[in-house]
């Protein structure tokens, strides 16, 4: 069963959300850090 389009509209706002956060971190390895996590969580909804 495949999302809806408000579903997936929630999901790239919630990544976009992210990736901004990221954004804001003060030097390369706590950005990288948040990258890492994103891509952690990303990994695991992947999975179920």
């Amino acid at each position: 069963m495949g999302m809806t389009d408000l579903q997936f509209k929630s999901f790239l706002k919630m990544l976009i959300r992210a990736l901004e956060t990221a954004e804001k971190q003060g030097n390369k390895e706590d950005i990288l850090a948040e990258i890492s996590r994103l891509k952690h969580e990303l990994q695991e909804d992947l999975q179920g």
